[in-house]
């Protein structure tokens, strides 16, 4: 059973204002229109003109300023000269046949001579008529409200006695004592009245349509205009009359070469064809343009231009990056994640938080594991840029080629295997954003030039491409490298060195930072660490690890203490110098050669015991003695302290 539709809620409906219609008629005819007008009273507001010609005109336009009118009722010479001096729609009393016969009539009762004025010339098809039947018409015709008192003249002078003609020249004819029968019928106003109505409903809609087409290209960020097949504008917004120097209403109707010869449409209009997008200079502003015909029916009937400020095109690219999901790994990392209280930690978060107020390249030294991408996400992250792409490539760990393309991008078809459509380079996609090139000292000469100029220009050339890309970035380099020293041996550019170290952090390793290193032991064994177990070997592994200078031996040693003293399960411990390495011997040692000391190394070895004049123990101190299970091992498997080589 089909659930019933709910109902849709009432929505009020919005006032809609009454057509208007004006009757421009006098004598006569005004009154027939105003005993009429009645009938259409429900469909339309009906006000009533009582001049003609030039009069009515003026009466007609100053009646449109202070209320609009949808549309005219007019007769005769009257209303043609209001269909040829207003921009509104004019219906027009006709004349027909049969009530024309029936005026026709209604004279000749009065009399035996009978004349007919029209405003358009005697009409060819009633002289026939007349000199087939005999009817006796004289026709007359008048061109405007000066021809009116001679043409009665004339019907004077033909000893005319009933005229059948419009309301001026009836009233005049009168007033010459001519009898006179108005040509126009009532059921021709009544259907002029209608013809009316409807010109005024067509006519709002054409302007409500006009009018929402206008909203619509108001909102537009582009200057669009239409024109017709001569060129003519038909319509064209506010931001395209601006670039063309003038308003809507000025603009309209003109012809768009002629005010701007620069976008003229005519090739459009010929070739039928939508070129491709071209920049064009108009005057002192650079714009996007591109051209199409308007095919109506299969048929075009115009052309359409659209100008595209590349201004609006850069602040929309802006805020599609701004809101689409970055490429790559997001900034995670504050300054104040470089953790310690020492000197050496204050000092690199007071010049990252300086550096991060500026735009100016960064180049970030400091040996392997110091946190030189972590300072590099800190400057990001309290800089400008926060909220755009913060992009990050290893450049020693790429080839040359890879690394071209991965940071340049490429065009289709750009070299074998390029990708179809081509490929955005990590440059051009961290735009408005952050580039982090680490280990920036591995980087080929080649590509160093090509970076040079897009530090210099901030452009990006694609592979393949012919038409460079601006581009708005900030660059930070990372480097465990001496470049000062790879500049003196010609291995790094020394333009491109300058332009990287505008600002320079050191970042300073462990063994300079004594005072923070059981704090970043501690807080890199607190995720491994047992809940309720203290550390109580950790700080000697930490120091340690600390004594070698590098922060990724104190994560690697933290990371394989999961509690005091013991090394993880599955991990290898390595060994300490001048005792076996045990079971848990690193894969790959040679066997019968261990790692010692370089005296122990030296000794010659004793096949089958220790070297002489010295007990021969193991790593866990068992002698090596009788029963064992192989040369050189003590009873439980282990190897001697001492380096001992294998019988052959």
């Amino acid at each position: 059973m089909n659930s019933p539709t709910p109902a849709l809620p009432d929505v009020p409906a919005v006032p809609r204002r009454q057509l208007h219609i004006v009757a421009v008629a006098r004598h006569r005819l005004g009154r027939v229109l105003e005993r009429l007008a009645p009938e259409v009273a429900a469909q339309a507001e009906v006000s009533f003109v009582g001049h003609a010609f030039d009069d009515a005109v003026a009466a007609v336009r100053a009646l449109h300023a202070r209320a609009p009118i949808d549309a005219v009722v007019a007769a005769g010479a009257s209303g043609e000269w209001l269909r040829q001096h207003l921009d509104l729609p004019v219906a027009i009393v006709e004349v027909r046949g049969f009530d024309l016969m029936r005026a026709l009539a209604a004279a000749r009762a009065l009399s035996t001579r009978v004349g007919l004025v029209s405003f358009d010339g005697p009409s060819e098809h009633l002289a026939q008529l007349d000199t087939l039947f005999g009817m006796g018409i004289a026709q007359f015709s008048y061109r405007g409200p000066d021809d009116a008192p001679a043409c009665v003249e004339a019907l004077r002078a033909a000893g005319v006695q009933a005229v059948v003609a419009p309301g001026l020249v009836a009233d005049l004819a009168e007033q010459a004592g001519i009898a006179s029968v108005l040509m126009y019928s009532d059921d021709a106003v009544r259907q002029a009245l209608q013809d009316a109505v409807h010109m005024a409903r067509l006519g709002r809609a054409e302007r409500a349509r006009h009018e929402r087409l206008g909203t619509i290209l108001g909102q537009l960020q582009d200057g669009v205009v239409a024109v017709d097949l001569r060129q003519r504008i038909e319509a064209l917004n506010p931001v395209m009359a601006e670039l063309l120097g003038g308003s809507v209403a000025a603009l309209v109707g003109r012809v768009l070469g002629d005010v701007e010869p620069v976008l003229d449409l005519g090739a459009t209009l010929r070739m039928q064809d939508a070129p491709a997008e071209e920049v064009l200079q108009i005057g002192m502003r650079t714009l996007v343009v591109r051209r199409a015909p308007i095919v109506e029916g299969g048929e075009v009937t115009g052309a359409l231009l659209v100008c595209r400020d590349p201004a609006v095109i850069q602040r929309a690219d802006r805020h599609l990056r701004a809101n689409q999901r970055q490429r790559g790994a997001p900034a995670r990392y504050r300054i104040e994640a470089f953790a310690g209280e020492g000197i050496a930690a204050r000092r690199v978060r007071e010049l990252a938080a300086r550096c991060a107020a500026s735009d100016a390249t960064v180049l970030i030294t400091g040996e392997s594991g110091t946190g030189k991408e972590l300072v590099a996400q800190g400057i990001h992250t309290a800089s400008r840029r926060a909220t755009q792409p913060f992009l990050a490539v290893n450049c020693a760990a790429l080839a040359e080629s890879l690394l071209e393309s991965e940071l340049f991008g490429h065009e289709e078809g750009a070299f074998t295997g390029a990708r179809r459509g081509g490929k955005t380079g990590l440059i051009e996609a961290a735009h408005t954003g952050t580039l982090f090139l680490d280990e920036i000292g591995d980087m080929p000469l080649a590509l160093q030039t090509r970076l040079l100029r897009v530090l210099q220009e901030r452009e990006v050339l694609r592979l393949g491409a012919t038409a460079a890309v601006p581009v708005d970035l900030r660059v930070i380099a990372a480097t465990h490298a001496d470049l000062a020293t790879q500049v003196e041996r010609g291995l790094f550019r020394r333009d491109l060195y300058y332009r990287l170290a505008v600002l320079r952090i050191e970042t300073p390793p462990l063994r300079d930072r004594g005072t923070d290193i059981a704090r970043l032991a501690s807080a890199l064994m607190a995720p491994c660490r047992r809940p309720g177990r203290a550390g109580r070997a950790g700080g000697g592994r930490a120091r340690r690890a600390a004594g070698a200078g590098r922060g990724l031996r104190l994560a690697r040693q933290c990371a394989r203490t999961r509690e005091p003293g013991r090394a993880p399960a599955g991990l290898p411990r390595p060994p300490r110098a001048g005792r076996c390495a045990g079971p848990r011997a690193a894969a790959g040692d040679v066997p019968g050669v261990l790692a010692g000391p370089p005296r122990a190394r030296a000794r010659r070895p004793v096949e089958g015991g220790a070297p002489r004049g010295r007990a021969a123990t193991c790593a866990r101190g068992a002698a090596v003695g009788a029963g064992r299970p192989g040369p050189g091992l003590c009873a439980a498997g282990h190897q001697p302290r001492h380096a001992v080589a294998a019988p052959a």
